[in-house]
């Protein structure tokens, strides 16, 4: 594991926190559902679930997510300037492509479930 994955993930986990106003990794936990000691598995090994983070943040901007780039802020971040970001800009971990397929997916799948939830009866 390279410490740019530890430090991806910690931030995504360290974003999620602040998003929801979360205190602890204990309060963290308690929001995904799972027990404490996953989430620090996860700050220690730099691994997490995504589905299941996507699955709990849906309302969360992925770019903010993912990259910690509040919306609108891309163009600043690709000319060099700050993003005006609350976090430290995360790089990709080494295995960018899948994640990047899984980000894309994951939002393909959002939309149809979306659009099916569109034509329920109310």
């Amino acid at each position: 594991m390279s410490s740019n994955n530890l430090q991806f993930v910690i931030n995504i986990l360290d974003r999620i926190k602040d998003h929801y106003g979360l205190h602890t990794n204990s309060d963290l936990a308690s929001f995904l559902n799972i027990h404490p000691s996953t989430v620090s598995a996860w700050r220690r090994r730099g691994t997490l679930d995504f589905t299941l983070i996507f699955n709990k943040c849906h309302d969360m901007d992925m770019n903010f997510l993912i990259y910690g780039q509040a919306p609108g802020s891309l163009r600043y971040a690709e000319s060099g300037e700050r993003s005006g970001s609350f976090h430290e800009e995360t790089r990709l971990p080494d295995d960018t492509s899948s994640l990047k397929d899984m980000v894309t997916e994951y939002k393909s799948i959002l939309k149809i479930v979306r659009d099916l939830l569109s034509k329920l009866p109310e």
